[in-house]
Parts: structure tokens; sequence; C-alpha cells
């Protein structure tokens, strides 16, 4: 889990809109070597993204909306657990668990990647949905340290971090938020973890399949453990077939909710946060989102 040391250095925020028209069109999943089907959000250091913590991190950060459609497939190749990366292979989770457990053709999946830019590069990354949408929100300007960060009754978590051996870019914790916690800090805040993640390789390695998220990820060329670029996905109808949330945490998306996440090198404390709005699925009931805030092109 988040760490208050962690959450005391996060940065960059980048507000969006979801927008467009849901399609049962596929797109590129295959850990971020293309990104046909996605919006170009902008790049972690546009001005007007910042949360607050370090200025050196940069990438570019995509967005998709769109119905899991049958004949949709992951692309390239999955390296061996355990292998270093070759820079174009992904990692993470496997082609077969689009159609596993929780997750069924039809469903509307929420989508948010990035893609590194220079040198830099990540191996840690942590998930948050802001129920509320009053948890997370920019500084006053790029390189402020008056942006917000919290955790609230109904937010929610997923972790994905390197563990040598295992899937790299794989989802491997899912916790939900009960009380209030300033820093995401287990001991200022109570959660509950509906899952876990077997890290044992002798049982496979894998999150359970009914997590309502999966993620793939390309390790860059030669690296065990440095990501090159990351896609996560989260799943809404699975989210809403849990009963309003008795399965995988709290499956109400009002109006203001918001999805982000923080990415960085882990141990050192050098993790960057960008956040997404989510129109209410009441709202999408004719597969229609709201307008986009900002530019918005196809790559």
């Amino acid at each position: 889990m988040i760490t208050a040391r962690m959450a005391q250095a996060l940065s960059l925020t980048a507000a969006l809109a979801l927008a467009g028209t849901a399609s049962a069109q596929t797109v590129d999943i295959n850990g971020g070597n293309s990104w046909s089907g996605w919006n170009s959000v902008g790049n972690s250091q546009t001005s007007g993204t910042w949360v607050q913590g370090s200025t050196t991190r940069t990438y570019d950060i995509y967005s998709t909306y769109f119905v899991l459609s049958a004949a949709q497939t992951v692309g390239g190749t999955r390296i061996a657990n355990g292998a270093a990366g070759n820079g174009v292979g992904y990692t993470g989770e496997t082609e077969a668990s689009l159609f596993a457990g929780a997750w069924q053709a039809g469903d509307r999946i929420l989508g948010m990647g990035i893609q590194y830019t220079g040198t830099t590069r990540g191996s840690t990354f942590f998930f948050h949905r802001d129920a509320g949408g009053n948890n997370i929100a920019a500084a006053s300007s790029f390189g402020a340290n008056d942006g917000v960060s919290n955790w609230d009754v109904g937010d929610t978590a997923s972790y994905m971090t390197t563990v040598a051996g295992n899937p790299r870019g794989q989802v491997r914790h899912y916790a939900v938020w009960n009380g209030f916690s300033q820093n995401g800090s287990p001991a200022e805040g109570n959660f509950t973890a509906p899952y876990s993640w077997n890290a044992n390789p002798a049982f496979g390695a894998t999150a359970f399949p009914d997590f309502p998220t999966r993620s793939f990820a390309v390790l860059d060329n030669g690296s065990m453990d440095l990501t090159k670029s990351v896609q996560y996905f989260v799943n809404i109808d699975a989210i809403l077939r849990s009963n309003g949330g008795a399965t995988f945490g709290d499956g109400d998306f009002g109006p203001n909710t918001r999805f982000g996440f923080w990415e960085g090198i882990s141990g050192t404390g050098n993790f960057s946060q960008q956040i997404f709005a989510i129109p209410a699925p009441g709202a999408m009931a004719l597969l229609g989102l709201a307008g986009l805030a900002g530019a918005r092109r196809r790559r």
C-alpha cells in the first residue's frame, strides 16, 4: 500500500473528462507500443497538470473508453515471466484475461496509459478512484506544492509494481477505503482488501480473475523492472455487477468521480500523479460521454 512518505512526494495531475462515444471497436492493447483508439491527453509536465512533488518525471498520457468486443485481442508477444524486457514484448496480464472471471464481452471499459519520454522510466504504480471527486486536486501552478491528494470513504486503490520472477506490470492489490486518510497511509485510514494477489510462482503468480482491473506494460530493453510504457483498464460493468460494491468495492460512479494514478521508481519516493474525471454510468447508458476538457487527437 501507499506509505505516508510516498504520498508526500506526489506530483503532476491532468484533469480530463473522458470523451467521445464508446464503440465496440478494438483498441491497441499491447502495453503501450502503439495507441490506436486512444486519446492523447498531453504530457505529465504540461502546465496546469501539477499536484506536488518532483518535477523531473516526463511521460505522455493517454485515455480511452470502449465496449469490450469479442474480437478484441492483445497485440504483440508476451515475454516470459521473469525474463528481461526487450522494449517491445508486453508483460502483465495475458490475452485470455480479457474474457476471464469478471470480464465479459459487451462490458464498458475505461483505459488510461502512459508512455515515458526522454530517459525517465517507472517501476511502481498506484491507482486511485476518487468517488466524490474531492480528494485529488491540481496545484495552483506547475511546481507548486499546494495540490490535494487524500483518500476517503468509497475511494478505491490498486497497486502494481515490479516483482522479481513474476509478471511485471500486473495489478496485485485492490483495496477499498471505509475511512479517511490524509496521505493514503493504512495507519491513517481504514480499508478492506476484497482480493489479494498470489505472489507465489508455484501457484501461477497472477491476479485473481474477478479483479475489475487489467494491466499491461512494456519493460525497457534489457531491464528486469523499469517500465517503458503501461496501459491500465477498469471494467465499469464488472464493478456495477458487484451489487453496488459488495465484492469489488464501492460500485457507485457519480458525476464527479475521478480516477487517478501515481507512477515512480520503487523505493525512491520520486512519484508523480495525474487524474481523470469519470462520468456517471447513468450518463453513459447510451454509450455517450461528456465533452473532452482540452484538445483531443487520435494517434
